[in-house]
């Protein structure tokens, strides 16, 4: 059974790689058996993303973002971003939009993207739209900031 379920995995990634064809921001369901399915989320273009993160919640969406491939370093506090910036080559920072007058601050001197992520708050989110071309909200599911995050990196390399 094992060895049926890797055979046609290896063939499937076979034919991807054959026929060229790529998946956006990739979210692939893995049938292991019967009744029984496995999702993944990959990041087609893996980036270095420092994090702010103290909550579990906001800790399990740094292992989500680990785990779909992108390089993520995580400090506890937004005070922390300005060593984290110097010590790494960083792409984006994902950081409470509560934080950005710190988070702007500390990027004064660096090319990465402030990816600011707003509390389940209409006043909140409404600022965030209005202020930066990209945010996220708490709530937002993996997939939408796997979706974010690529875009935006997408964007820095044009």
């Amino acid at each position: 059974m094992i060895s049926q379920f890797l055979t046609k995995c290896i063939i499937f990634m076979l034919v991807m790689v054959i026929s060229g064809s790529a998946f956006a921001c990739g979210e692939s369901l893995f049938r292991v058996g019967k009744g029984v399915s496995y999702r993944e989320y990959t990041a087609p273009i893996p980036g270095n993303i420092i994090v702010v993160a103290s909550t579990p919640q906001e800790m399990s969406m740094v292992e989500r973002l680990a785990a779909a491939g992108h390089h993520v370093t995580v400090v506890a506090d937004a005070n922390e971003l300005p060593d984290s910036l110097a010590d790494t080559d960083t792409d984006i920072v994902l950081a409470m939009f509560n934080d950005r007058e710190l988070v702007e601050g500390a990027l004064n001197s660096y090319q990465a993207t402030y990816l600011p992520v707003a509390e389940d708050n209409p006043e909140q989110i409404r600022q965030a739209k209005d202020l930066y071309a990209r945010s996220l909200v708490t709530d937002d599911s993996v997939k939408q900031f796997l979706k974010t995050i690529h875009k935006t990196l997408k964007q820095r390399q044009t």
